[in-house]
C-alpha cells in the first residue's frame, strides 16, 4: 500500500530495470539504452552506410553552393556596370519553384522505386547538366533552364535521402542520424560560399561549375557503395521492438497499483495492437496519381492544422523568416558589388559569416534558453535581426559589413528552431510530416516571392534604402508576433506594467491632438490582431443595429469601436498631463440639476454610467465641479499589482477615490457620508447577476448598484459622458431612480436593474460607435 505517486513511481522503477528480451533475437530496451550510451553520437560513423550517405551529402551540398557561387561571378562577368538585382532574384525564384511543385511528387517517387538508384540517377544527372553551363553562357536563358532543372532533380535526390535513411540506421537513432546530417549541411553553408567564392574568384566561373559537377560525381560514386536494407527488414525491427515494448508493458502491470496506471496500460496496449496489426510489405503502395497523393497530402495537413493557432504561428513566424532571408540575398550581392566594388570571393565570405552565425545562434537557443517562452523568442529574434540589418545599411567597410550578417544570422537562427520546436509540440506525431511538408511549401513561396520583390525594388531604391525597409519589416513582425494567432481574449494593455507606463507618459506629454492620431492608428492595428475581441465587437455591435455580426455595417461598427476605445485611453493616460487643468472647459454638463436634487435627500448617490464615451474623463469632470461631494469609483483591480497601483494613483488624482470591487463596506461608508459612488455597471463580473432585457436579449447585469440603492435608500442616477465630433464632451446625466417600497428586496432589485439596462440600451443606440464593448456580454440562457 501507499500513495498514488508512490505507485506511480514504483511504475516507472520496473520500465527502467526490468528489460525483457523476446523470442531470443530481440534486443532489449536496456541494451539498446547501454549501446547508445556507449557509442555516443559519433559512434553512428561506425556503421559504413552512413558514413558513406554522410560524406555523400556533404559533398553534395556542397556542390550546391560552389553553384551558387558559381552562378554569381557569371552574373557579375555579364553585367555592364552596376548589376541588377532582379538578376538574382530569378535564380531565388528558380530555387523555390520545384518545392512547391515538385515536393510532395518527389516524396512519391522515393516510396515507389529504388531510393539508392534515384539518389546515384540526381547526382549524375546534376553533375551532367552543371557541366554543360560553361558552354551555353553567351545568354542567360539557357543558363536559367539549366539551374531550373537542376534544382527540380534535387528535390528528388533529398526526398531519396530523407526516405532512405530508416534503411540504413536503427529506428532508435533516427533522430541523431538527421542530427549529423544537418551538421554537414552547416558546415557547407559556413564553408561552401566562402570557399567557391575564392575558387570562381581566381579560376573563373567556368572551374566552379566544372568543380561543382565533380561534387556530384563524388555523391554519386558514394552512394553506389552504399547498402540499403529491404523495408521489410525495417518493418520487421520495428515489430520487434513494439513486441519487446508490450511485454516490458505487461512487466510493469504488475505493479499497477491504482487506476490511473491501469488505465494508461490499457490505452497503450490497444495502440501497440493497431500497430502489430499492420501488414508487413515489401514496397509501399500509392493509392493514385502524383496529382491525387499532391492535393490529398495539402488537405490533410491543412486539416490538421486548422485550429491549432500555435502551429498556423509557426508557420506564418517561419514563411516571415525565409520572407526576410529572400530580401536580404538578393540585396547583398547588389550591395557587394555596387556600393563596395568587391567580387564573388568577398560575397562568399559575407554569405560564410552569416552561416556562422546561423550555427552559433542555433547552438546558443538549444544551450541557454531551453525553457523561454517560444513567442518571446520569436519576436526578440526579429526584433535584434531587424536592428542588425539596419546596421548593414550603414556599414561602410567589408569587415563591418562581415560582423553584422554574422549578427544577422546569429539573432535570426533561434527564430527557425523555435519555430521547428513549435511544430514538433503542438501536432500529433503521426501529422508531423504532413505539417513540415505543408510549412516547406508555404515558406518557399515566401522566399520567392521576397526575392522577386527584392529583385525588382533594389534597382529603384538602392541595396541600403532597401535594407532599412527590411529592417522595418522585420522590427514590425516582431511586434505582431506577440499577438498573431495567439489567445488574445486576456490580453490587456493595464497588465503590462512597464508598457502602460511609456503609454501614460507619451499621451500625457504629447499634444491631444497628436495622441488622437496614435491612438486611432494603433487601434487599426488591435483590430487587426486581436481576433477574439474583434469578434465579440461584432457579436456586441450585431445587438444594437440589428445586423448579423458578419454583415458590412457590423464590421465596420466594430473597427469605429476599436478607434473610440483606443481615444478612451489617449484621454484616460492624457488628464495626467496638459488637459488635465483644462477638465471644466473640455466637458459641459447637461443634467447636473438630477445629480443635486438627488443628494438632497441626504442618503448618498449611486452613479451609473457605462462603458460608452469616456467614463473617466465623466467622473473626472464631476470630481472638478465645484460644491459636489466626494466622488468614489468602484473598480475592478487589475491582476497586476503593480499596474492596479498605477492606476489607482492616477485616478486618486483626479479627485476619484477607488474602492476595489467586493469591498460592500466601503461603498456602504461612503453612501452614509452622502458621497457619490460611480460604478459602470453593464458587464457582469462575477457569478452573481440579474437577468434584463439589454437591446432585445436577455442578458445578465450586475446587481450591486439597485442591491446597494435599495438598502441604503440611495438614489441611482445615471449618466454619460459622450464625445463630440471636435473632441470635447458633453455629460448627460438623466433623471434619479429612487429607490422602490416593498417588501421583497429582490422583486425591486430586478425592477431597478431593469430601469438602468434600459436607459443605458438608449444611449448605447444612440451612440454605438462610442460603446466600448470588447467582452462578452452574459447571456441568461447560456448561464442557466
Amino acid at each position: 500500500p501507499g500513495s498514488a505517486r508512490r505507485s506511480t513511481i514504483s511504475c516507472h522503477v520496473t520500465i527502467e530495470r526490468r528489460p525483457t528480451k523476446m523470442n531470443g533475437s530481440a534486443e532489449s530496451l536496456g541494451e539498446r539504452t547501454t549501446e547508445r550510451e556507449r557509442a555516443g553520437l559519433l559512434g553512428l560513423f561506425r556503421n559504413g552506410n552512413f558514413s558513406l550517405l554522410w560524406s555523400s551529402s556533404l559533398s553534395s551540398q556542397l556542390g550546391d553552393h560552389l553553384n551558387l557561387m558559381a552562378l554569381t561571378a557569371l552574373i557579375f562577368s555579364l553585367s555592364e556596370g552596376a548589376i541588377k538585382g532582379l538578376e538574382f532574384s530569378k535564380i531565388l525564384l528558380l530555387a523555390s519553384v520545384p518545392v512547391l511543385v515538385f515536393g510532395p511528387i518527389s516524396g512519391v517517387f522515393a516510396d515507389r522505386y529504388s531510393r539508392k538508384k534515384l539518389m546515384i540517377a540526381s547526382d549524375l544527372l546534376r553533375a551532367g547538366l552543371v557541366a554543360i553551363i560553361p558552354f551555353v553562357t553567351r545568354s542567360m536563358t539557357p543558363v536559367y533552364v539549366i539551374v531550373f532543372l537542376v534544382f527540380t532533380i534535387n528535390r528528388f535526390y533529398l526526398s531519396a535521402r530523407s526516405a532512405a535513411i530508416p534503411q540504413i540506421v536503427r529506428s532508435d537513432r533516427l533522430l541523431e542520424a538527421n542530427s549529423l546530417l544537418n551538421v554537414a549541411m552547416m558546415a557547407t553553408i559556413m564553408l561552401g560560399p566562402w570557399g567557391g567564392g575564392l575558387l570562381v574568384e581566381k579560376f573563373g566561373y567556368t572551374w566552379g561549375f566544372l568543380t561543382d559537377a565533380g561534387t556530384y560525381v563524388v555523391s554519386g560514386v558514394l552512394i553506389a557503395f552504399i547498402s540499403l536494407r529491404s523495408l521489410s527488414e525495417v518493418k520487421e525491427e520495428r515489430r520487434r521492438e513494439l513486441l519487446n515494448r508490450a511485454q516490458v508493458l505487461r512487466e510493469s502491470a504488475k505493479t499497477a497499483l491504482h487506476a490511473h496506471s491501469a488505465r494508461e496500460l490499457r490505452e497503450e496496449a490497444a495502440r501497440l495492437g493497431h500497430e502489430l496489426a499492420a501488414p508487413i510489405e515489401e514496397e509501399v503502395e500509392v493509392i493514385g496519381s502524383a496529382y491525387e497523393r499532391l492535393m490529398r497530402d495539402i488537405r490533410e495537413g491543412v486539416a490538421q492544422m486548422k485550429g491549432r493557432g500555435e502551429v498556423v504561428y509557426s508557420t506564418v513566424s517561419f514563411s516571415a523568416v525565409m520572407f526576410v532571408a529572400g530580401l536580404v540575398l538578393v540585396v547583398c550581392p547588389v550591395l557587394v558589388r555596387n556600393e563596395f566594388g568587391l567580387g564573388a570571393a568577398d560575397l562568399g565570405m559575407l554569405f560564410s559569416a552569416g552561416g556562422i552565425g546561423m550555427l552559433v545562434g542555433s547552438l546558443m537557443i538549444g544551450r541557454f534558453f531551453r525553457k523561454s517562452p517560444r513567442r518571446g523568442i520569436i519576436s526578440l529574434s526579429f526584433l535584434l535581426s531587424g536592428g542588425a540589418i539596419a546596421a548593414v545599411a550603414f556599414a561602410t567597410t567589408i569587415r563591418s559589413l562581415g560582423g553584422w550578417i554574422f549578427a544577422v544570422g546569429f539573432f535570426i537562427a533561434p527564430s527557425m528552431v523555435t519555430c521547428d520546436t513549435i511544430l514538433q509540440e503542438h501536432m500529433p506525431g503521426e501529422s508531423v510530416g504532413k505539417a513540415f511538408g505543408l510549412r516547406e511549401m508555404v515558406s518557399k513561396a515566401a522566399f520567392g516571392v521576397a526575392g522577386v520583390l527584392s529583385g525588382i525594388a533594389v534597382d529603384y531604391t538602392g541595396p541600403r534604402n532597401l535594407l532599412l525597409v527590411i529592417a522595418f519589416i522585420s522590427l514590425a513582425y516582431s511586434a505582431l508576433s506577440l499577438v498573431l494567432f495567439a489567445d488574445t481574449s486576456k490580453v490587456n494593455l493595464l497588465n503590462a506594467y512597464p508598457l502602460m507606463r511609456v503609454v501614460s507618459t507619451l499621451a500625457s506629454r504629447l499634444p491631444r491632438r497628436i495622441s488622437y492620431v496614435i491612438a486611432t492608428g494603433l487601434s487599426w492595428i488591435a483590430h487587426l490582431v486581436f481576433v477574439e475581441k474583434r469578434r465579440w465587437a461584432r457579436e456586441n455591435i450585431a445587438r444594437v443595429i440589428g445586423r448579423p455580426p458578419e454583415s458590412r455595417k457590423a464590421r465596420s461598427m466594430a473597427l469605429r469601436m476599436f478607434r473610440s476605445y483606443a481615444l478612451y485611453w489617449a484621454d484616460f493616460f492624457g488628464l495626467s498631463g496638459g488637459f488635465a487643468g483644462s477638465i471644466r472647459d473640455l466637458v459641459s454638463v447637461e443634467g447636473i440639476e438630477h445629480l443635486w436634487r438627488a443628494l438632497e435627500r441626504g442618503k448618498g448617490v449611486v452613479f451609473v454610467t457605462a462603458h460608452l464615451g469616456s467614463w473617466d474623463v465623466g467622473g473626472a469632470a464631476l470630481s472638478a465641479t465645484a460644491g459636489l461631494p466626494d466622488l468614489s469609483a468602484v473598480v475592478e483591480p487589475v491582476s497586476r499589482q503593480t499596474s492596479d497601483y498605477a492606476m489607482t494613483e492616477m485616478r486618486e488624482k483626479r479627485g476619484i477615490r477607488v474602492i476595489p470591487l467586493g469591498k460592500p463596506l466601503a461603498i456602504g461608508r461612503a453612501l452614509r457620508r452622502n458621497e457619490i459612488v460611480f460604478v459602470v455597471g453593464d458587464r457582469l463580473v462575477g457569478a452573481e447577476g440579474v437577468e434584463v432585457d439589454f437591446l432585445g436579449r436577455p442578458t445578465l447585469f450586475p446587481r450591486g448598484a439597485a442591491y446597494w440603492a435599495q438598502k441604503s435608500g440611495a438614489a441611482i442616477v445615471p449618466g454619460f459622458c459622450i464625445r463630440q465630433p471636435d473632441g470635447s464632451y458633453v455629460g448627460h446625466i438623466e433623471e434619479a431612480i429612487l429607490p422602490v417600497d416593498s417588501a421583497d428586496d429582490e422583486s425591486a432589485v430586478r425592477e431597478q436593474t431593469q430601469r438602468i439596462a434600459s436607459i443605458m440600451g438608449r444611449y448605447i443606440s444612440r451612440y454605438p460607435e462610442q460603446w466600448c464593448m470588447l467582452q462578452p456580454l452574459s447571456s441568461a440562457r447560456r448561464e442557466a
